[in-house]
């Protein structure tokens, strides 16, 4: 009883396929992807070089005492703009142009004028002042819209 099925054989496997392209599109499409992964790449390479300096500036946000707040957004500004368009600037035209460039105003008068207090005083903000203006300083470092290279900065 066991001869007929000593005689089966097994199923037919057929090789398993192969995972290299088989086909020109195939190819093409391949290419395409890495360009664009490429392109990808390169472009959040130089987004992270070109942010450098913002990095930087929260860095030092940190551990800049509060009255020299504004000397580190000048330094940053200067980083991002030409010398010429911002190195000049004080009081109510440095204000404005931390307020066009940023992406929304956030240095209202209340901080223009605590600023102003601080550069001719020698008295301390409360802590509450102090937490906002640097919370506001920061948002600015985080999300001005520096000009690119060719660009020139219009104040608002």
């Amino acid at each position: 009883m066991n001869a007929p099925l000593e005689q089966l054989h097994d199923f037919y496997q057929p090789p398993s396929p192969s995972w290299r392209p088989q086909t020109v599109g195939s190819y093409v499409a391949l290419s395409m992807l890495a360009i664009l992964l490429i392109a990808f790449a390169t472009s959040l390479w130089h987004r992270w070089k070109r942010n450098r300096y913002r990095r930087e500036a929260l860095r030092q946000l940190v551990h800049t005492d509060v009255r020299d707040i504004s000397e580190l957004l000048k330094r940053t500004a200067l980083s991002a703009w030409p010398r010429a368009d911002v190195a000049s600037l004080t009081g109510p035209a440095w204000l404005k142009f931390l307020n066009g460039s940023a992406r929304q105003a956030s240095f209202d008068s209340a901080i223009a004028d605590q600023f102003e207090a601080m550069a001719f005083s020698s008295s301390r903000p409360s802590q509450e002042d102090e937490s906002s203006i640097r919370s506001e300083a920061s948002h600015w470092i985080k999300h001005h819209k520096a000009p690119r290279k060719g660009e020139k900065h219009v104040s608002a």
